[in-house]
């Protein structure tokens, strides 16, 4: 009886120690999942602070590199109770790549952003460059190259000389256009090029006249930085675009910008069209989840004579189009109208549709030519270079296409959007000291006194007009580097004597001047009284001056380094001496406007 009981007591005292060894146990488990969780969230709240102080690193970066402070390549900041170092790094003038790491007991985060500056690289390739009103030279007016060089003009108009007229180089003269088919109704857009089966584009349209279509416009932005695209006059067929192409040209994703705007694209070979037939204008595109297009399109269907539709890929075996709810913003331009080159010594050769009592050193491409101009290419007299070569006669050559202007509107969209960005100035500013100034949009009028001095920091947008006084200044922040700046005007641009332009002290550097005024000597209301969108009274080497929609006036004796406008007048005596260096030149907002991130992420 007595071993009976011995053997329950040490059962129940086992039974007891393994029941307390086990609730041991578990507490030591607990206790040891709490510290590891513990351990876990502390080592997730370090993380987390390291990410964010990081985070805030780069943030005091990108603020520097957009308001133009002082940053060094390599520089800490303490961010509470951390310290965090950054790194910028410069891979060019347009680019800069930041890198902030923060270490927070242990734990360590890296992010990096990459900035660029939105620039555009306008082909300024011609001393002077005119639009459909062409160009007007009086009595000794010049287009020559700088130290000698050859001075280019081309112009989409006729071009009329005078007594002594001089280009040092060649001269085209392009055929004459009208404006046929538009729709120009906005009120939404249409995204391709991103997704499949929403890749290529096309918009029908019936011409008016049968004559040869010379150029398009579509009103377009772009999303990230496509590449350069083809746009292509195709035939129709049951409805859709035929695979049978009449012509092609280049769509330069440069033009685009990320408004919306209107961009030209000329034929080079353009093809001929036939009045009340159907045509298709296709934007042949790409597939690229990150880089893609915009169409402005009326999702009221408005434009009667055609349809828009969308494909895969309009080059497939079958490619099906499928019909979109709108239709597509565009303009086409119809060729035939005669222009001419008159009263023009040229150095080089010459190319018009018509040349009359002018002399040409080198050969000569026309359909029209006066027996004037015609005997002197068989015996060039002095003013043509040594050695004396006759040049040679190209008869039934065919016109010059049309050349693009160099900058689109969606462009100068771009780039008063940048200026906006800065802030708005109600009403006019008055530089009547020396002052640092952009980016800015001014909602009034902008004058700079004489003698003073209005250095650019970023894009200036005026919506009135813009006077620079005598002996007044305007250069671009030497923070642009080898860039470019930007000041524009939506009324005219005013230049008075001895006015000094010039670039950020880098060789390529200028000032643009830029226009949108219509003012084009017609008299339209609201004008100079030279009735131009630019008014030039004195020389201004170092600055581009463009007018797309108007005139620019050059006064006597004027120097300038490179015109482009719609029209042109050259007075007497007045010389367009083209710096090479133009056709290279990046024209960007300027840093504290266009500073854009690129791509932000962590790397660690």
């Amino acid at each position: 009886m007595l071993c009976l009981k011995s053997q329950k007591g040490f059962a129940v005292f086992y039974l007891t120690m393994l029941v307390m060894a086990v609730a041991l146990g578990l507490t030591a488990s607990v206790f040891a999942l709490s510290a590891s969780q513990q351990k876990i969230a502390q080592d997730a709240v370090r993380s987390s602070q390291a990410y964010y102080a990081a985070e805030a690193g780069a943030e005091d970066a990108i603020y520097r590199i957009k308001k133009m402070l002082d940053i060094p390549s390599e520089y800490s900041i303490n961010v509470g109770q951390d310290i965090v170092n950054i790194s910028v790094d410069s891979p060019n003038s347009n680019r800069r790549v930041v890198t902030a790491i923060a270490s927070v007991n242990g734990a360590v985060r890296k992010t990096q952003i990459t900035l660029s500056i939105s620039a555009v690289n306008p082909e300024f390739f011609y001393g002077t460059q005119a639009g459909t009103l062409g160009v007007e030279m009086e009595n000794n007016s010049r287009i020559e190259g700088i130290g000698g060089s050859a001075g280019n003009i081309y112009s989409n108009g006729s071009i009329f000389g005078a007594q002594g007229v001089v280009i040092t180089g060649d001269a085209f003269v392009a055929t004459g256009m009208l404006q046929d088919q538009t729709h120009t109704v906005y009120n939404s857009g249409q995204v391709f090029g991103q997704t499949n089966p929403v890749i290529d584009m096309a918009q029908s349209f019936k011409p008016s006249i049968s004559e040869k279509l010379v150029k398009a416009s579509v009103y377009i932005k772009k999303i990230g930085s496509p590449s350069n695209r083809t746009i292509r006059i195709m035939t129709d067929s049951a409805g859709s675009p035929s695979k049978a192409q009449l012509a092609s040209a280049t769509l330069s994703g440069s033009l685009v910008g990320t408004s919306y705007g209107w961009v030209d694209v000329v034929f080079p070979s353009p093809s001929s069209l036939v009045q009340d037939t159907v045509y298709w204008l296709v934007f042949d595109a790409a597939q690229d989840n990150n880089d893609y297009w915009s169409w402005g399109k009326d999702n009221e269907q408005g434009y009667g004579n055609g349809q828009a539709k969308y494909t895969q890929n309009w080059n497939s075996a079958s490619p099906v189009w499928t019909t979109i709810a709108g239709d597509l913003d565009f303009k086409i331009f119809m060729g035939g109208q005669a222009t001419s080159l008159n009263d023009v010594l040229v150095k080089g050769n010459a190319s018009a549709n018509t040349i009359n009592n002018s002399k040409i050193c080198g050969d000569a491409y026309y359909q029209t030519i006066d027996s004037g101009s015609l005997s002197f290419l068989n015996s060039p007299s002095s003013p043509c270079s040594s050695p004396l070569t006759p040049g040679t006669a190209h008869p039934a050559s065919p016109d010059p296409p049309l050349q693009n202007m160099p900058l689109s509107d969606s462009n100068i969209n771009q780039w008063e959007d940048d200026a906006e960005k800065g802030g708005v100035l109600s009403g006019d500013l008055v530089v009547a000291v020396s002052m640092s100034y952009g980016p800015k949009k001014i909602e009034g009028n902008l004058t700079v006194d004489g003698s003073k001095t209005l250095t650019l920091t970023g894009a200036i947008y005026v919506t009135g007009n813009i006077n620079i006084g005598n002996g007044a200044s305007v250069r671009c922040d030497a923070s642009y580097g080898a860039n470019s700046c930007i000041l524009i005007a939506d009324g005219w641009i005013h230049i008075e004597n001895n006015g000094i332009f010039s670039g950020s002290g880098q060789a390529g550097s200028y000032v643009m001047l830029l226009s949108n005024s219509i003012c084009d000597g017609s008299f339209p209301t609201g004008c100079t009284n030279h009735n131009a969108a630019i008014d030039l009274h004195n020389n201004a080497a170092g600055a581009v001056f463009y007018a797309g929609n108007g005139l620019i006036y050059l006064h006597n004796g004027v120097e300038v380094s490179e015109l482009t406008g719609k029209k042109l007048h050259l007075e007497n005596n007045a010389i367009v001496r083209y710096e090479q260096g133009l056709a290279s030149a990046n024209f960007s907002s300027g840093p504290g406007a266009s500073w854009q991130i690129e791509d932000w992420q962590e790397i660690e």
